[in-house]
């Protein structure tokens, strides 16, 4: 195809797909320099001008005429008022009918579903106009906003590669998801969020990254480490977030949310209490606390409240659920005690089923409740 003659423009309304334009060189430059593509994106560091009127005048228009990429300039009103550069979205050809989709947004539109938009415009046309059969879509793991827009367009995600993407000579893990012509373009998952929550003493709220050092302590606690033998020793900065990646991916496969419980005051992490693994009918609910979180009430209520959210109606908020459970080790009273005060009942025991920090085996003491049995405590 000659560029950029054959190149067609594609509009939904407000957010147009174009050819690039020498004209579009200082907004290449912002988008190229802000700290978010530098960490997502294997844009050049120290991104110049130079590099900009490169990438329009060469990179762009040589795909276009190889067939080898397929990038078109995004448009769209920005915030302050004006139709500007927005970013690019482009097809890679990687050969029986088979392409990669890549992305990337100018900092003034993240947020207001510009890429999205964007991004459905290209498929749609890739779809018909080009035979596209499949479409690959790769992301650093911890991406969630490159994760959300695959999400939204329709793709299936296919897990982690290990070590596979080139970033500047490094190897980060890599999250994959496809898209074949044929597929729905819903999302296939529930994206499960994570309201905030306010309780007499407590707020819940999502992860953040404030909360590393808080999760660090909590989970460097021989207390904690007894119970929940599964966690990295030493516990480090990194685990803390390798975790809120990993609760954020499950939440996106609609299999698990986690909330921090923080003091209303002070914002301060108190403990983290999640439904780790959700089904079609139940969940169950997990918890641990802080050291300053223990002895005061805060995991029982943090517990009610998540079990509200998750016995609620899917149309008020919730998650429409009929059970919730919890396993607590036998030697762990203060864990049984919490599900008694929110009206669980002691439902079995799992004999010898964990061993805990310590090198002790533990039987596990299950809990349930059921949602008519939840509403009956409400009246």
């Amino acid at each position: 195809m000659t560029f950029p003659d054959d190149v067609p423009t594609l509009s939904d309304g407000d957010v147009t797909l174009r050819p690039h334009r020498i004209e579009d060189a200082d907004a290449v430059v912002e988008q190229c320099s802000d700290p978010t593509s530098i960490r997502w994106t294997t844009v050049p560091l120290g991104y110049s001008l130079a590099d900009a009127r490169d990438f329009l005048t060469s990179h762009v228009p040589t795909g276009w005429e190889s067939g080898s990429g397929l990038a078109f300039a995004v448009e769209s009103t920005h915030p302050g008022g004006g139709r500007r550069f927005s970013g690019t979205v482009a097809l890679r050809d990687e050969g029986a009918g088979r392409f990669e989709l890549a992305f990337g947004a100018h900092p003034a539109v993240r947020g207001r579903g510009v890429i999205t938009a964007a991004v459905n415009l290209l498929l749609d046309w890739g779809f018909k106009d080009r035979d596209v059969e499949t479409v690959i879509w790769w992301a650093n793991v911890g991406n969630l906003a490159s994760r959300r827009v695959a999400w939204k367009t329709g793709f299936t995600f296919g897990g982690t590669v290990r070590r596979w993407l080139d970033h500047r000579g490094e190897y980060p893990d890599a999250w994959v998801a496809s898209l074949h012509r044929d597929d729905g373009r819903e999302p296939k998952t529930r994206w499960l969020e994570t309201p905030a929550v306010q309780g007499s003493t407590v707020t819940l709220r999502g992860l953040a990254e404030r909360d590393v050092d808080r999760i660090v302590q909590g989970c460097s606690d021989l207390r904690s480490r007894r119970f929940l033998p599964f966690l990295p020793s030493p516990y480090q900065p990194g685990d803390a977030r390798a975790f809120m990646v990993r609760d954020a991916e499950q939440a996106s496969l609609g299999r698990g949310v986690s909330w921090v419980v923080a003091d209303r005051a002070s914002d301060a992490l108190l403990a983290v209490v999640g439904l780790p693994r959700v089904g079609l009918r139940d969940a169950e609910i997990g918890y641990w606390a802080h050291p300053e979180g223990r002895g005061r009430g805060v995991v029982t209520q943090a517990v009610g409240l998540v079990v509200r959210h998750a016995f609620i109606a899917i149309e008020d908020g919730g998650l429409g659920l009929d059970r919730v459970f919890l396993k607590a080790a036998a030697s762990n009273p203060a864990s049984q005690q919490v599900a008694r005060n929110n009206g669980f009942t002691e439902s079995g025991r799992e004999r010898g089923s964990e061993r805990l920090g310590d090198g002790t085996v533990d039987d596990m003491v299950v809990f349930d409740l059921l949602r008519d049995e939840w509403a009956a405590r409400q009246t």
